[in-house]
């Protein structure tokens, strides 16, 4: 069984004076995984403690279905944890420190083997169930974290950046696996990680958050596509994070005004996808892959390469206009530009997103 989390008027604020968290509200679905994220010193790691009932909130309330826990200890909310070192026992072999939860609860023998040997399959490491700690990976490490969280069944999961540890390769590959166990497993979990890309792959819903507070909270499509501010345009995936100044609309069309180009919205598309704008400043956001190289009676501005990063499967570009604004935008690999050349260059009009400043 999985419950829906509810985090009302959560609040963090230290001796020392440090605010921690202000005034979080937040709702985690039943069954769903929950991604935190954001740089340093943003309340992640606070919101995960609170949630466990390792650390007090100075004011607010957790809620399970409903029920506040805020007074309860760790051990009895439920609650499975996987953290950034394992925290494993190097004595006992890989399915004792699954089943070492299950032993304290008293749960018998027999069921305690079949508990053990179910999560160990689960996590593809049934084979391994004899070894020792020092004997396995890292990444079989943190399987055997993930099966002793999991193996008694509990109704909320705690994960505290998992992959940190792994080298990229590795991460990479375990990533794709969490977010498959984690879907299949149902369980209702919040993830804490500073990769922004972690939190999207294996987010149903994310969370950004800086110096205690909620920027934004959505499904990773949302966020990314259409961030609440500039500071998520910023902080999640790569962005041109333009200066405009949006006009007052004329003949049924919105002026866009950047320092290169002039675009023109219809109003009727302008108030559906920023019913919240005004004339006045803002910020255009887009994305490297939505500017590309194009004819020149197609151009928004004529950019001079000054960047060029080799990604594998694409190429990164990096240009300045006549003015000095810089864009970043993809090509192919096989692209020929190089740097110092004078490129015409458009943005997909359709794929803008426009956050007030």
């Amino acid at each position: 069984m999985s419950c829906e989390i509810r985090l009302q008027g959560l609040r963090k604020v230290y001796p020392d004076g440090t605010h921690a968290l202000a005034e979080v509200d937040l709702v985690c679905p039943r069954g769903k995984t929950t991604t935190l994220v954001g740089p340093s010193g943003s309340g992640k790691s606070t919101i995960l403690k609170i949630v466990a009932g390792l650390l007090e909130a100075t004011s607010g309330a957790v809620l399970f279905e409903g029920r506040d826990v805020s007074g309860l200890p760790p051990e009895k909310r439920n609650i499975g944890m996987v953290f950034q070192s394992y925290a494993l026992f190097p004595n006992m072999s890989v399915a004792e420190n699954v089943g070492f939860g299950l032993l304290v609860r008293g749960t018998p023998p027999a069921e305690r083997a079949l508990r053990v040997a179910k999560a160990l399959e689960n996590v593809q490491i049934a084979h391994l169930a004899e070894r020792r700690i020092h004997q396995l990976s890292g990444g079989q490490q943190q399987r055997v974290a993930l099966a002793r969280a999991v193996v008694f069944q509990p109704d909320i999961l705690l994960l505290d950046e998992p992959l940190s540890a792994l080298d990229a390769k590795i991460r990479n590959e375990l990533r794709a696996e969490l977010a498959s166990l984690l879907r299949r497993f149902g369980i209702t979990a919040i993830y804490v990680t500073h990769d922004q890309q972690e939190a999207m792959s294996l987010g149903d819903q994310v969370v950004v958050l800086d110096g205690g507070r909620i920027m934004q909270a959505g499904a990773p499509e949302e966020v990314y596509a259409r961030p609440a501010n500039s500071f998520v345009a910023g902080f999640i995936g790569s962005a041109n994070l333009l200066p405009v100044r949006i006009g007052e609309p004329v003949a049924g069309l919105r002026p866009v005004v950047l320092e290169f180009a002039e675009l023109k919205l219809p109003e009727a598309e302008f108030q559906r996808r920023w019913p919240g704008l005004s004339a006045g400043p803002a910020r255009l956001l887009c994305r490297p892959q939505d500017v590309s190289i194009v004819e020149a009676s197609r151009a928004h501005a004529q950019i001079t390469i000054s960047e060029r990063m080799f990604l594998g499967d694409r190429v990164r570009l990096t240009g300045a206009t006549p003015g000095g604004q810089l864009l970043h935008l993809e090509a192919p690999t096989r692209c020929p530009v190089r740097t110092g050349e004078s490129v015409p260059a458009a943005v997909d009009i359709d794929s803008i997103h426009l956050v007030a400043t």
